[in-house]
């Protein structure tokens, strides 16, 4: 008789966990998931990324169940496009935008809404900047409303540190920020992260928070971690996030989420 899975729920993190940074998924994973989802197992993800950026992946992992986007601001179900349980950066984020522009002309700066993604930074030396993002036209940051999930402001490695300072003293009521790559810091409201994000999920899934299990690979994905039931490292992420879980898989690109569905299954 096939074992029944349905009481657990997987959450991963996306880059450099399920998917290598550079490449596909590795086909241990593809398999591993459709299999876990055959025995009613709940499989899906907590991501930086807003909805509009991860059809490919709902179509090719065959999700099911719902996400939680652009870090859970927001809980998105793909096979009805609903979105709940919204959570906006505060009003008021165009003046401070505009104050860090002035501040940092190289800056690439971004804005993720319900329908799309914007950059809204208008200089001209943040070309190169702009290339880590995936939309290429420029918006007005007055002219497209301030329902916003998420602010991204992207620099060059070496330049955050002067940016991090800056934010320390600066940074706009209501929100905290945190680096999701060496390029990206992501602006949010407070209360919003990855964690509250896997708690939305249980709950609107009717899973017991001790039957989920989270898996990552950077400092983003430390409030996901901490609030599932089990927190799974990939083995070859930050060493921070290796030495804070309750397990660890092996490295991305080798099947690390295959690697946790196959301990799941063997329980």
């Amino acid at each position: 008789m096939e074992k029944d899975l349905s009481r657990y729920l997987i959450v991963t993190d996306i880059d450099d966990t399920l998917l290598p940074h550079e490449g596909q998924i590795p086909q241990r994973n593809l398999e591993a998931i459709r299999r876990f989802q055959q025995k009613g197992g709940k499989f899906t993800f907590a991501t930086g990324r807003s909805h509009y950026h991860c059809w490919e992946l709902y179509k090719t992992l065959g999700i099911n169940v719902q996400s939680a986007q652009n870090n859970g601001a927001y809980i998105y179900n793909c096979t009805t496009g609903e979105i709940i349980e919204r959570s906006y950066v505060p009003k008021g984020a165009n003046e401070f935008i505009k104050k860090a522009c002035k501040v940092f002309p190289d800056m690439a700066v971004g804005v993720s809404m319900e329908d799309d993604f914007k950059i809204i930074s208008s200089s001209e030396s943040m070309e190169k900047q702009k290339d880590h993002l995936r939309a290429r036209e420029l918006y007005d940051i007055d002219e497209i409303g301030q329902d916003w999930f998420k602010i991204l402001f992207v620099r060059a490695p070496e330049d955050m540190d002067e940016l991090h300072k800056w934010l320390d003293e600066n940074l706009l009521e209501g929100t905290y920020y945190t680096n999701s790559s060496a390029v990206f810091c992501e602006i949010m409201a407070k209360g919003v992260d990855k964690g509250e994000g896997v708690r939305k999920l249980a709950r609107v899934m009717g899973v017991d928070i001790k039957d989920t299990y989270a898996i990552g690979d950077f400092y983003n994905d430390i409030d996901m971690l901490k609030a599932a039931g089990t927190s799974v490292a990939v083995g070859d992420g930050a060493q921070d996030i290796i030495d804070m879980c309750d397990m660890v898989v092996g490295p991305c690109a080798q099947g690390a989420v295959a690697d946790l569905i196959e301990y799941i299954e063997s329980l």
